[in-house]
């Protein structure tokens, strides 16, 4: 039990380790090939935490989802002085409100992909769980850029739900959703994910 428990533990590593790289990554590219005019960019880094929660369940899920997100806002200097000096120009509330929705919440909420059972031998779960945490993240974002980020809405004359919901976090996250499943189903079709796994699921 100790071993198998090793084992997990350092598959959650490996795999939150993979996401972080993947993100970062997708960041470069993005600065240097924007693709969306109001930002956010295209990555695939979902997709390990994704697989973690098919093959441990909603707990390990979770609990990968929220170290991922934890490590999202150290990297992203969520606590840096730019930031928190922008963001508390309106009140502590505000910050706590960007590092919940931003980071907390969107990539814990990638865990509840779990809830699908057989992912890892039915392609129809699979997506159906992927769904189910891109949708999550994307209404976290989203109400993250109205009561967090509504000032860039104001600077361009916008609704900042419109904003927020269909004009920064839409594309980025759809696309992002979409190269998730092309690129799962790809590696779910030569039963990749099963590895190492026939003892546990």
């Amino acid at each position: 039990m100790k071993e198998r428990e090793t084992r997990v533990i350092t598959e959650m590593a490996i795999f939150i380790a993979i996401a972080l790289v993947l993100d970062i990554l997708a960041g470069i590219i993005g600065n240097f090939l924007p693709l969306f005019k109001y930002g956010g960019s295209i990555s695939p880094a979902m997709l390990p935490i994704f697989l973690l929660a098919y093959r441990h369940g909603l707990k390990k899920g979770l609990i990968s989802g929220f170290l991922f997100g934890v490590l999202q806002a150290l990297f992203a200097e969520a606590f840096g002085y730019g930031v928190v000096g922008l963001i508390m120009e309106e009140g502590w509330y505000k910050f706590i409100l960007m590092f919940l929705l931003d980071y907390i919440v969107p990539f814990t909420a990638l865990g509840f992909a779990a809830v699908f059972k057989n992912a890892l031998h039915e392609k129809k779960p699979f997506v159906l769980g992927i769904a189910l945490g891109s949708f999550l993240r994307y209404l976290s974002h989203g109400f993250s850029g109205v009561l967090v980020w509504s000032y860039y809405a104001e600077q361009l004359g916008l609704n900042p739900w419109f904003y927020s919901f269909v004009l920064y976090n839409l594309p980025y996250m759809a696309a992002s959703f979409v190269l998730c499943v092309i690129v799962g189903l790809l590696l779910h079709k030569r039963n990749i994910f099963l590895t190492g796994i026939s003892d546990e699921n």
